[in-house]
């Protein structure tokens, strides 16, 4: 059973139990280091969140392939890395407490849907290599100590070779997880409708969804 955390809540437990406030602390204080950096982070890692699924669950979009292929995990120390992941993961609560307040009812999922174009890059540039170790980090330093959330994992322009890498990534995966990502070798319209309306879908995928989903950074 995982442990489940939210540094915003203050709560922490394992089998029900509370750590103790000052690791708490450590923790929030650990992620207010890195704020200064945040904006860089998030153009390093483009993650948007577009709108509501027809649940009511909140829907992100990320340049996946694009990050894989960029080498951009040699900008920060892995402790670095870790400690923006907590904060992206702490703003998915963020996300689902607004969404619940709009639809009235509990939201405890969300639906990512990962652009995974610039894949093939990746792969023959070697620089995917370079951040495999760093997704398995950030999978079991900081991804263990939360609950599952998703509700659907939507993995679209994924190249043949991306198979390879799925390969790889899938064996440090929650099984959970990895039962929920489905692959696609385009745009998959129909499917992003089943979980949302156009209006979550960036315009560069056929929706109508204007807010800021820009390239990912290199510096």
């Amino acid at each position: 059973k995982k442990r489940q955390v939210s540094l915003i809540s203050g709560n922490w437990s394992q089998s029900g139990s509370i750590i103790h406030t000052t690791q708490q602390n450590k923790y929030a204080n650990d992620i207010l280091t890195c704020l200064p950096d945040l904006e860089k982070y998030q153009r390093l890692r483009v993650r948007v969140f577009t709108g509501r699924g027809h649940n009511g669950e909140p829907i992100l979009f990320e340049r996946l392939g694009d990050f894989l292929g960029s080498g951009n995990h040699v900008h920060f120390s892995e402790e670095e890395w870790v400690r923006f992941y907590i904060w992206d993961l702490e703003r998915h609560f963020m996300e689902m407490r607004e969404a619940a307040r709009l639809a009235g009812k509990p939201i405890s999922t969300i639906v990512f849907c990962g652009d995974c174009h610039g894949m093939v890059s990746a792969i023959l540039s070697g620089k995917i290599r370079g951040v495999i170790p760093l997704l398995k980090t950030l999978a079991k330093s900081v991804e263990e100590f939360y609950p599952e959330i998703a509700a659907r994992i939507i993995l679209f322009r994924v190249p043949r070779v991306g198979a390879w890498f799925y390969r790889a990534v899938r064996a440090f995966l929650d099984p959970v997880t990895a039962s929920k990502i489905h692959l696609h070798s385009g745009v998959p319209t129909d499917e992003f409708l089943k979980w949302m309306p156009r209006e979550a879908i960036p315009s560069e995928y056929g929706g109508s969804c204007h807010l800021p989903y820009p390239p990912t950074a290199t510096r």
